[in-house]
């Protein structure tokens, strides 16, 4: 077997609970995944099952992991040895801006909760946390995203953890905060809505910006199609945000839809090739887990 057939599918974004409650045990996820939870009630249902998903073992399983590859000092680390290291799922939190909190009492509840998470290291990052004026609605809720955002920015940047942000409608924002992102040892762009300039500029202002992408790319969305094939695949990242994210006509998403999304990414970004200078699909695959790694496992 080559060594790549055993790369897993990573989804950089998904809501478990949700995504069960929706699906059923049948939408677990099957390969490696970031669970988001937006209230410490969904969170204390998520770790639960987490740590089921995980095998039982507490937290995130990071520190076993770590110790397995570093195995490779005095003996080659195997690549079945990481995967059986390696925990299935992650966990983040964060406030959302399509709802960041009620009041500055929640608000305080709410950030406290998450630098408690951070401090027992029970979440590997912080997100999904952001902007969005997509509506008029959320827009009227500016003053409070852009407080909830920079609190958590911050938060990330002093416990040096990676960051999922959501941003709609947001570009001049998310580049006024330049300097705050680039404080974050990573930055993932869930679901990444703006154009291939956009990327470049936020990469070439110094922000370790990784962009993910989901199902618009199964429906046409041309900004993501063209930043999925030219973004150097170094910085590439692919999601379900299950059960959120669908098609027309869908319902909901499933996290084991994932492979779908690496599918059709590996199509873009092949298509065209001479046969001779085609990556196989497990190269792919297993490039886009050593992205998993390098953002997630701190």
């Amino acid at each position: 077997m080559e060594q790549n057939s055993l790369a897993l599918f990573c989804d950089a974004h998904f809501h478990l609970i949700p995504s069960v409650e929706a699906l059923g045990t049948d939408s677990l996820p099957r390969g490696r995944g970031v669970t988001a939870a937006h209230s410490p009630k969904e969170f204390l249902a998520q770790e639960k099952l987490v740590r089921q998903l995980n095998g039982g073992t507490s937290q995130s399983g990071a520190a076993q992991f770590s110790a397995c590859e570093k195995s490779s000092d005095t003996a080659p680390a195997s690549q079945a040895c990481v995967q059986s290291c390696s925990p299935r799922v992650l966990q983040s939190f964060g406030l959302h801006p399509q709802a960041p909190f009620d009041g500055e009492r929640d608000f305080a509840e709410r950030l406290d909760f998450l630098e408690g998470l951070l401090r027992e290291r029970r979440v590997q990052a912080v997100g999904e946390c952001g902007l969005d004026f997509f509506t008029p609605e959320f827009s009227a809720n500016r003053a409070a995203q852009e407080k909830a955002f920079a609190a958590q920015l911050e938060l990330a940047a002093r416990h040096s953890v990676p960051v999922i942000v959501h941003a709609r409608k947001a570009t001049q924002e998310i580049f006024a905060s330049a300097a705050a992102l680039k404080k974050v040892p990573a930055v993932v762009f869930h679901s990444f809505a703006g154009t291939l300039i956009d990327a470049r500029s936020l990469l070439e202002k110094g922000v370790n910006a990784y962009f993910s992408f989901g199902k618009p790319l199964m429906n046409g969305a041309k900004k993501a199609i063209l930043c999925a094939r030219s973004l150097p695949l170094v910085r590439l990242l692919f999601e379900t945000d299950a059960p959120y994210q669908t098609l027309k006509g869908e319902r909901f998403t499933s996290p084991a839809e994932i492979a779908d999304v690496y599918q059709t990414a590996f199509e873009l970004r092949t298509a065209g090739l001479p046969f001779e200078a085609r990556p196989s699909f497990a190269d792919f695959r297993a490039a886009i887990e050593e992205n998993f790694r390098r953002v997630f496992w701190r």
